[in-house]
């Protein structure tokens, strides 16, 4: 680990001890995220999610900045190059160290890439650093940041690696906390607006139009909804949570 200034590890300090007064459903909510961005600087992605391991992995839990998430078009991509991808989860998911990509694949070398080309630079990626944390077996916690035109360095690597004992325990004491919820509490704030509308009669196109996101946004919170409720229809998850007349 690369030594640390005062000034970093207080700034860490400060996150940790912030992040234990945040409540909600999500061990990393957004104001969590966009404090680590400030603090290890990310100017194209950060976020955390949890994924089943297959191909593609399919996110259960997922906090994104910025919330629209990815294209679809990229998405499609991002399974169809998989296997270029060296901090893909499968074989990565018990890491205990951040790695970054530039790690693995200098400048030129990701540019021979499909991924590069449909996934990266269209994301507007020139480096990635991951921090996996312990999951179920089959399963992937991952948090991360993606920054265009400069890598990330040793001393971005040493924060990311301070803070894990601490984001361990916060995901830890999160998942206690969700088994004593009852269902609706299960979802996240933007989850619970979205379901509201489906029980009110709105399409995906309906409900994107009113939160001013894509259809393919409300399409993955609604695969976030049924998943997290158990169950496979919207008209199931309603019932599951909200009382109607």
């Amino acid at each position: 680990m690369t030594m640390l200034s005062e000034r970093d590890v207080r700034s860490a300090l400060d996150l940790v001890y912030d992040a234990a007064s945040m409540t909600g459903r999500d061990p990393f909510p957004r104001e969590l995220l966009e404090r680590l961005a400030r603090l290890i600087p990310a100017d194209s992605i950060v976020g955390y999610h949890e994924a089943i391991i297959g191909r593609p992995c399919r996110a259960v839990e997922s906090v994104e900045i910025p919330e629209e998430g990815i294209p679809a078009d990229v998405q499609e991509a991002g399974g169809r190059f998989l296997d270029q991808d060296p901090l893909r989860h499968g074989p990565r998911r018990r890491e205990v160290r951040a790695l970054k990509l530039s790690d693995f694949l200098t400048r030129r070398e990701r540019r021979k890439l499909e991924f590069h080309w449909y996934v990266w630079k269209p994301l507007g990626i020139d480096d990635s650093l991951r921090m996996w944390l312990p999951a179920p077996a089959g399963r992937a916690r991952v948090i991360y940041l993606e920054r265009g035109k400069r890598d990330f360095t040793e001393r971005d690597r040493s924060m990311l690696e301070l803070l894990r004992p601490s984001f361990i325990r916060i995901q830890a004491a999160c998942a206690r906390g969700q088994n004593r919820e009852p269902a609706a509490s299960a979802l996240t704030r933007r989850e619970r607006e979205i379901l509201g509308w489906i029980a009110h009669g709105k399409t995906s196109r309906e409900i994107a139009a009113i939160l001013v996101v894509s259809p393919y946004t409300v399409r993955k919170h609604v695969e976030h909804i049924l998943e997290k409720l158990g169950v496979s229809t919207r008209s199931a998850a309603v019932a599951r949570v909200i009382e109607l007349p």
